[in-house]
């Protein structure tokens, strides 16, 4: 309002010919306070009825009296319109409040902001157990606990209390018109894989290079492309070994979330980080179908780790009974390096042969068993249990 106003408002309030409805308002009704009647003194000075200087929109808002959108919004217009903003913008809310003391309240910050960062690792970590872990396809599936390797979507282990009778499927291959072993070259292996090909620059004493074996067209449901395998032999000696007598080093890189299926208490996490994945697991014993017909957990034989590097997944394998442990098999993991393309390799690689081969041959993971979770589960199908090997042992086998 401008001075002018302001003098020509003070100037006529007590004057006769101050407009009736103003004066008027000297007695204002019971709900007007005076902020009311100030303002409408003030309107008055700006807008004189009498002069017919009238507001904008003042004839047409008198005449409109009945539309709606001058009715006196309901008590729940607030409440609509709150969810409607929420739901567009796709926003969780509250539906119902908790009343929370003060000092309740100030106890809960003080905490919150300490385990703030802890609590969401340790969120995040159970979320992504229990999405591997929630039942699927068996009743099975829910009474298992999967460990998972860290750098990988979802390699490791799962622990169940019993051995899946009647759930696990054969593996399958794309048979070849020539499925027969053949020899090929080092070089013309690494051609054929679709990840470099790791070799440990260090062995165990008295273990050296046997076969180097490379499966392809193996199982294409949960190997992405061809999987090679190098098998350590102690030497021929006098003393026969204990156990197998072998190590032997598995990698491949998965096409879909890939465990291996162990019995509960049988692997342990080694060196797991705040999402609770480990750097490796370790595995004590192995699936065994002896004279019982129904596959056991024995311990205390085979040993193995799995291992990952850069997505590439090694399951190495030794025998307890030759000294073979957890310990050992991390010094093979650590010495575990990518083959460099280099000429001295080209040269090397077309003299070492290598034994391709579309069959799995009886070996040391001819008993495991793995759960599949397809990574693409548009089509309804759930997670699965898989034999590794097509190889099946005899059933008076020990």
């Amino acid at each position: 309002m401008s001075m002018s106003e302001f003098e020509r408002q003070e100037n006529t309030e007590g004057d006769e010919s101050f407009p009736v409805a103003i004066r008027r308002l000297t007695t204002p009704p019971n709900d007007f306070t005076e902020e009311d009647l100030a303002f409408a003194r003030e309107l008055n000075a700006l807008f004189s009825l009498e002069e017919e200087n009238l507001p904008p929109y003042y004839v047409q808002t008198l005449l409109d009296v009945d539309d709606q959108r001058f009715e006196p919004v309901p008590r729940e217009f607030e409440h609509k319109t709150s969810a409607r903003v929420f739901r567009r913008l796709k926003l969780r809310r509250r539906l119902f409040y908790t009343h929370v003391s003060p000092l309740h309240a100030l106890s809960m910050g003080i905490r919150d902001t300490a385990m703030r960062r802890s609590l969401l690792a340790t969120v995040g970590a159970f979320l992504l157990v229990m999405l591997l872990t929630v039942a699927f396809t068996g009743s099975s599936f829910a009474t298992g606990v999967a460990i998972l390797l860290r750098g990988t979507h979802g390699s490791g282990v799962y622990q169940i209390d019993n051995y899946p009778v009647g759930q696990v499927q054969n593996a399958q291959y794309n048979a070849q018109n020539d499925s027969s072993p053949k020899s090929i070259s080092l070089l013309a292996a690494q051609d054929q894989l679709l990840f470099p090909m790791y070799s440990p620059s260090s062995m165990l004493p008295s273990y050296s290079l046997a076969h180097i074996n490379l499966y392809v067209g193996l199982d294409q449901q949960w190997a992405d492309g061809p999987m090679l395998e190098f098998e350590f032999s102690l030497p021929p000696s006098n003393v026969a070994p204990k156990g197998m007598g072998e190590i032997w080093v598995r990698e491949f890189k998965p096409r879909a979330d890939v465990l291996q299926l162990v019995e509960k208490g049988a692997s342990i996490p080694i060196e797991t980080d705040a999402n609770g994945r480990a750097r490796a697991i370790y595995v004590d014993g192995e699936w065994d179908q002896g004279n019982r017909g129904i596959p056991q957990w024995v311990y205390g034989g085979r040993s193995e780790l799995i291992y990952q590097i850069d997505g590439v997944v090694f399951w190495i394998v030794g025998d307890q009974r030759d000294g073979v442990g957890e310990q050992q098999l991390m010094d093979v993991a650590r010495g575990l390096a990518p083959v460099p393309l280099t000429q001295q390799f080209r040269l090397l690689g077309n003299a070492v042969t290598v034994t391709q081969m579309s069959e799995d041959i009886p070996g040391p993971f001819s008993t495991d068993v793995i759960v599949v979770y397809p990574s693409d589960s548009s089509d309804g199908e759930g997670p699965y249990y898989i034999n590794v090997t097509t190889y099946q042992p005899p059933k008076n086998a020990h």
